[in-house]
């Protein structure tokens, strides 16, 4: 796509053309994930309680922490569609294992596979979406997307809900009885990835620059030496480019924020606001409505928005500034508005980060920048969620926490503290870009002004030398 291209309506963009065919694909996928991503901690569950939970967890961090920098690399280097859909293919034929899982080294060794495979396709899909959207839409793009991949947890929720209603799929008594219940929704979301492969599958080649120059090398020693030159040239580039770094830190940090109100949240409601689990669901659904409202505003005024990077920052800050305010409220109604602010600032945050990282990153390095930011976005949400029980019993030993008179009060605040210590931190650093235009228009007009005074002082004397003459 070429700055010349008209920017197209949101409806129009899934309506028509290549992107609306890796949308839709994206949502369908999307759907399936959520619906074994249910599946999955039910099975944990049974297995081994909570901790088998836990376990399952861990298992879907581990493999962006080992794998995440070879699939940056292999992301900048063959076509990005045919690495997603080698993963959704792949995906589809891995997570039918899942319903023969009865013991809990079963259950991670698939997950550890299907995340592994979905850590290649996260990747490439995020590169490539400047390739398929004209550079105005850049953010209207990351939006819809966005929308896909959170939007559709309803979805997944539905079809585990109606799945269950279905007899339970026992092939003949091959699979275990305590996994029949699930048996379905794993099939469901196997059909998804298929059908998603088979939509990218009509998409024409996205390869970057330097993977057209480096298409025709053969040498295997060749290659591991440019793999590993690869694996050089991005960590330098993440080292030494300061905005690109900032926006990950941010981000990472952000999100492991957040992830505390995953696990406190219920709590919360339940033990501090003294209300049932239907206040618990008002809370999420405030917090996706925000997510919802900041997501669209961005889109509508992406025009406006010059300044990616300073609106992500603010929009960071008032999500944390939502979810520290949401615990100090007394009543479930004062925390849901709270959670519509926080759930504003995060939607907005994360759309404006991918838009920024997409315009100032260059497509032959978009793989590494973004395998980078999707591993270490999961291993901050992991540490958040492991961490948040211990600092709740860390506040309680202190008398139910720093600030008030319960523990779970006191994470959550700190965990607001946390989002806006970094958006803050981001706008700090570009604070000279909020005062520029306005110096320089000031130095504009002191600079009229003053040529309008010489002109004045000059002028008589001009008249007196012309008398003289």
């Amino acid at each position: 796509m070429t700055s010349t291209d008209r920017p197209r309506s949101a409806a129009s963009l899934i309506t028509s053309g290549p992107f609306a065919r890796f949308w839709w694909a994206a949502a369908i996928g999307s759907t399936g994930d959520w619906v074994t991503l249910f599946a999955t901690i039910a099975v944990a569950d049974r297995i081994a309680g909570s901790a088998g939970i836990l376990v399952a967890m861990i298992a879907r961090v581990l493999p962006g922490l080992v794998f995440a920098p070879f699939v940056g690399v292999v992301t900048d280097r063959v076509d990005r569609r045919k690495l997603i859909v080698i993963a959704d293919v792949g995906r589809a034929a891995l997570v039918p294992l899942l319903a023969f899982a009865t013991e809990l080294p079963a259950l991670v060794l698939v997950t550890i596979g299907l995340e592994a495979l979905s850590l290649l396709g996260q990747s490439p899909r995020a590169a490539a979406v400047p390739r398929l959207v004209p550079p105005q839409n850049i953010v209207t793009a990351n939006s819809l997307l966005l929308a896909a991949a959170y939007g559709t947890i309803p979805l997944g929720a539905a079809f585990n809900w109606v799945l269950a209603l279905l007899p339970p799929l026992t092939l003949g008594g091959l699979i275990p009885a305590q996994n029949q219940d699930f048996a379905l929704a794993f099939l469901v979301n196997s059909i998804t990835f298929l059908i998603s492969a088979g939509l990218i599958a009509t998409l024409p080649a996205i390869r970057t620059s330097k993977a057209e120059r480096q298409a025709d090398e053969a040498s295997t020693h060749s290659g591991w030496r440019q793999t590993f030159s690869d694996l050089a040239e991005g960590g330098r580039f993440l080292w030494e480019e300061a905005r690109v770094r900032r926006i990950i830190v941010a981000m990472t940090t952000a999100l492991a924020g957040g992830g505390l109100v995953i696990v406190l949240g219920k709590s919360f409601v339940e033990d501090v606001l003294d209300a049932d689990v239907s206040g618990f669901f008002a809370i999420v659904t405030a917090l996706a409505v925000g997510a919802v409202v900041g997501i669209a505003v961005v889109s509508v005024y992406s025009d406006r928005l010059v300044h990616r990077d300073v609106v992500f920052g603010v929009a960071t800050v008032a999500a944390g500034l939502g979810l520290s305010a949401s615990a100090m409220t007394d009543t479930v109604f004062g925390a849901s508005a709270w959670m519509v602010v926080m759930g504003f600032g995060a939607g907005a945050a994360y759309v404006m980060g991918l838009s920024y990282l997409h315009e100032i990153v260059s497509d032959d390095l978009r793989g590494r920048v973004f395998s980078t930011l999707f591993a270490l976005m999961r291993v901050g949400l992991f540490v958040s969620m492991a961490i948040a029980v211990p600092l709740e019993g860390l506040f309680a030993r202190t008398g139910g926490g720093v600030l008030f008179d319960d523990e779970i009060r006191s994470v959550l605040f700190f965990g607001g503290v946390v989002i806006m210590a970094v958006g803050g931190a981001v706008v700090w650093v570009l604070r000279g870009v909020l005062v520029q235009p306005r110096v320089g228009e000031e130095a504009r007009k002191l600079m009229e002004q003053m040529d309008r005074a010489l002109k004045f002082r000059r002028s008589p004397r001009d008249e007196d030398g012309g008398d003289e003459s």
